[in-house]
């Protein structure tokens, strides 16, 4: 069976990919960092469709922690075939005069930093693959008020994105990133984005908000064999937000 890795895969598109992949006949391996039961249904959900899944406390952010889990990926499963880089979020929101250098890392590692550790550790076990980033619409629009730092993280992830699609590309490893926009996810409680439905009312083309499944299915396709010649691309998943 194929193998696939999940950073931030206990809730929102995180936990919706897990279960796709797995009910596609991928193992799965996933990493969360608070949400314990939340990770726990995960598994149970999706170890329904008969394949192994392997749930795993880690912060994303740090070398070592994920080094433990990628040894431990190694263990089990003995390679990797796909990497979906999910793990991310906003918990502050502030301003350029509110924040502060510590404050500018913190969110950097969490976004960033994250996506560069994983595919550090498991790209190396890949002999071909697919790396999926998780970035944001936020990378284009430029985020909302105290999103500064989340939306320069983000896209950064798009230059991560064309930089090693070039270099992996020639081995057979592609590298993607999906764009999501107005999501039904814990995200927004969290980075106190308001009325998410309004949002989508008075800027999304198809005036709603979007569903981690739907994502979901966009990544389980992007690691597909049906899209064996995408590669170094931007998927939008926003239903229509572009101004």
């Amino acid at each position: 069976m194929p193998t696939a890795i999940v950073t931030g895969g206990s809730t929102g598109i995180g936990a919706a990919t897990v279960k796709a992949l797995a009910k596609r006949g991928y193992d799965v391996a996933f990493t969360y960092l608070r949400s314990e039961k939340e990770a726990e249904s995960v598994v149970k959900e999706a170890s329904g469709y008969g394949v192994r899944i392997l749930s795993a406390r880690a912060d994303a952010s740090s070398w070592d922690q994920m080094r433990a889990f990628a040894d431990e990926v190694r263990r089990v499963f003995g390679k990797v075939d796909a990497l979906v880089a999910n793990a991310g979020g906003l918990p502050q929101r502030r301003t350029l005069e509110e924040s502060d250098l510590d404050y500018w890392k913190a969110l950097i590692d969490l976004n960033l930093t994250s996506a560069y550790i994983a595919t550090k550790l498991f790209v190396p076990m890949m002999e071909r693959g697919v790396v999926v980033y998780v970035s944001s619409v936020a990378a284009y629009t430029g985020g909302g008020r105290g999103a500064f730092v989340y939306a320069a993280a983000k896209a950064g992830l798009l230059g991560l994105t064309r930089a090693l699609a070039k270099e992996l590309g020639p081995r057979g490893v592609r590298v993607v990133a999906v764009l999501p926009g107005l999501i039904d996810t814990p995200f927004h409680n969290k980075a106190n984005t308001g009325d998410i439905e309004t949002w989508a009312r008075n800027m999304v083309y198809m005036k709603r908000v979007g569903r981690p499944g739907e994502v979901a299915e966009v990544i389980a396709f992007l690691v597909s064999e049906g899209a064996s010649y995408i590669n170094g691309a931007f998927i939008d998943v926003n239903g229509g937000w572009y101004g």
